[in-house]
């Protein structure tokens, strides 16, 4: 048999959602014809798809491939007849070259190894026979999947030269030779059994090359003179033609079928948003997986919409997966890669979304195993992302009420200025102010508008300011907010008002979650003077009214700070040595009681000292004696004033403001 020209076939059984799918792999080699291949066969149509062009290591080879991720081995058949090299190729992704293993031979047992002419996978070990009528003509190896080596297993006698060998679902090996003679065998080896001889239409002869099984059970056969592939249904040994092959009718070859579960690829894209707006930057992710147990090669497409410009591209992968290319530019994204099992492709795409842009922006993307192969999900192959298109707005305000200070219990007066810098108006723009507590009687106005502006409403009332306006580019409106400082506020008026975009088409580019970010916020601050300690009193006298002589009369003071700050080191006298009238500057007609003076401070938490004197109030160091300066026993008519002197502060806030004080005098 000639090996100048080989064709090796893989029939690639796919289950699942495409267990129906059969795809069929070819390697042609023919270095005359310049065939030196790798193609696939469709089941249905019989076209034909290259997979790689000029695979390494010569033109003839055999070919098998591998149940569990659809890897397929070839084997080239060498001049010298020996120790080919073995080569491992993914036809999922076709990017990457046949790796180089290693030779066949010599085998573990230090003998050479034919070139062979079949191989076949049961499960997951590789089966390999020369059949070239060389010394291992009969010998069934095992290929090491890794180093290419092989090592042999059993003898299997009487099945001639050439040809192919294949297993079908239950595991029989089948094996038929160049002169379409087929048998069954034992992986233990032994005599083969005889099954029969093919015949095909009109009487043909030709040499048979392939062997596989396929889907269906059939088997399919690979021929030469004339290079076709045709089908027979077992037990029946009659051929019907299946397809006409490239790479010339004299080509030999080799069949083979594995049942490779489906390559399942997903993606997803998304920009994180819900909303662009016109002029403003666009930046999607999109990640592709490898959800099947295989490494896979993807493509990758994303017509990005005209309406964002400036598009540019990077892809990362996980690890030992790989981009094809690492960055690009442009709306058209046509680029792959290719990942492992559980890996993934993350693409990172950027651009600026026009600033007449309207409407919806859509963008799609998908990622699509290589043409021979068919998804086992391909729901799960396209992603789309949908963003409504917001008009472009740049909101501003600022506020002032053009003081540093101010004393507590004025006046106050707030100017808030809201604008749009555009591009676009803002209609419905929301302008809020929650003004303190510490300003009562609080109004506002809205007008001066510029541009076109409109207010929302022209005044309201209260400390929760929210009302709207109508912004196109270019304008502002102006805001007056009135009010009275609280005569007992103290430290800092703080006051914040803001401006956002409405709830829907309009975005501004500073402040994108509508929080009053950037300028989009104004505050005021202000130091609040606090109004004096203001110590009232009231004096009353039981009993009141027209008493006779000898009668014991309290005199009780209420004193309370009614200012806007604690009052400190205070001191009541009576009667009051500064009273105008000289008669009123000390005690007359009375004695006073010796021991009578009080205080009751309430929740002050004043403590008072008690201080007398007998010169009118020029100084304060009397003791009251009872009986003093003739009076009865108990009283002291010397004393002229008595004095309270406080310690402590007192609150200006209720109820921590207030107490009293007391005495008692004689009526003489």
């Amino acid at each position: 048999m000639s090996r100048l020209l080989l064709i090796v076939f893989v029939v690639l059984l796919l289950c699942g959602v495409v267990a129906a799918q059969t795809d069929i792999y070819s390697i042609r080699g023919n270095a005359t014809a310049t065939s030196d291949n790798i193609w696939t066969v469709d089941t249905t149509s019989a076209a034909e798809t290259v997979v790689y062009t000029n695979y390494p290591g010569g033109n003839a080879a055999t070919l098998a491939q591998r149940a569990s991720d659809g890897m397929l081995f070839y084997v080239i058949n060498t001049s010298s007849n020996t120790n080919g090299p073995v080569y491992r190729f993914n036809p999922a992704t076709p990017s990457i070259a046949p790796v180089l293993l290693g030779n066949i031979g010599p085998s573990t047992s230090g003998a050479d190894v034919g070139s062979g002419f079949r191989m076949a996978f049961l499960g997951n070990t590789l089966y390999y026979m020369a059949a070239g009528g060389g010394a291992d003509t009969n010998t069934l190896y095992t290929v090491n999947q890794t180093t290419g080596r092989a090592t042999a297993v059993a003898n299997i006698t009487g099945t001639g030269s050439g040809g192919d060998m294949a297993f079908s679902a239950a595991g029989t090996l089948y094996i038929i030779n160049q002169n379409r003679q087929l048998y069954t065998a034992s992986i233990a080896g032994g005599a083969a059994t005889f099954v029969g001889t093919v015949t095909f239409p009109g009487g043909a002869t030709p040499a048979t090359l392939g062997l596989a099984f396929d889907s269906a059970g059939r088997l399919l056969i690979q021929t030469q003179n004339p290079g076709n592939m045709y089908r027979i249904t077992l037990p029946s040994l009659s051929a019907s033609l299946f397809a006409n092959l490239s790479g010339g009718t004299t080509a030999t070859g080799d069949l083979a079928s594995a049942n490779v579960p489906a390559p399942d690829l997903s993606i997803t894209k998304t920009d994180g948003v819900t909303t662009v707006y016109r002029g403003g930057p666009v930046s999607y992710t999109v990640v592709v997986t490898n959800n099947g147990t295989y490494p896979v090669t993807g493509t990758v497409t994303d017509t990005v919409p005209a309406s964002v410009t400036g598009v540019t591209w990077n892809c990362v992968a996980s690890s030992g997966s790989a981009c094809t290319t690492a960055s690009g530019s442009g709306n058209s994204i046509n680029t792959s890669a290719t990942l492992l099992a559980g890996g993934t492709a993350t693409y990172t795409i950027t651009g600026t979304l026009s600033a007449s842009a309207s409407g919806t922006l859509t963008n799609t993307a998908t990622v699509a195993v290589p043409s021979w192969l068919v998804d086992a999900t391909p729901a799960n192959n396209t992603a789309t992302d949908a963003d409504t298109i917001d008009l472009n707005a740049n909101l501003g305000i600022t506020k002032t009420d053009g003081l540093a200070n101010i004393d507590a219990g004025s006046p106050i007066t707030y100017t808030i200025v809201v604008s749009n810098a555009g591009p676009d108006a803002s209609n419905g723009s929301i302008v809020t102010d929650t003004v303190p507590a510490t300003i009562t009687g609080v109004n506002w106005t809205c007008g001066s508008p510029t541009g076109g502006a409109t207010c929302g409403a022209a005044s309201g009332s209260g400390n929760s300011i929210s009302t709207t306006a109508n912004l196109p580019s270019g304008s502002t409106l102006r805001y007056t907010v009135t009010g009275t400082v609280s005569a007992g506020a103290s430290g800092t008026l703080t006051n914040t008002a803001q401006i956002v975009t409405p709830a829907s088409g309009v975005t501004d580019p500073n402040d994108p979650s509508r929080t009053g970010a950037g300028n989009n916020s104004a505050t005021d601050n202000t130091t609040i003077n606090p109004l004096p300690p203001n110590i009232g009193l009231v004096k009353s006298v039981s009993p009141n009214g027209t008493q006779l002589p000898g009668t014991d009369l309290i005199y009780t003071i209420v004193y309370t700070n009614s200012g806007g700050q604690a009052a400190t080191s205070f001191v009541i006298v009576d009667p009051n040595p500064s009273n105008a009238d000289p008669l009123e500057r000390v005690l007359r007609n009375v004695d006073f009681k010796v021991g009578s003076m009080s205080s009751a401070p309430g929740t002050t938490g004043l403590v008072a000292t008690f201080q007398y004197s007998n010169d009118g109030g020029t100084t304060w160091t009397y003791t009251p004696v009872s009986g003093g300066g003739g009076a009865p026993a108990g009283y002291d008519r010397a004393v002229t004033n008595v004095r309270w002197s406080f310690a402590g502060s007192l609150s200006s806030v209720a109820p921590n403001n207030s107490g009293s004080v007391s005495f008692t005098v004689r009526i003489r």
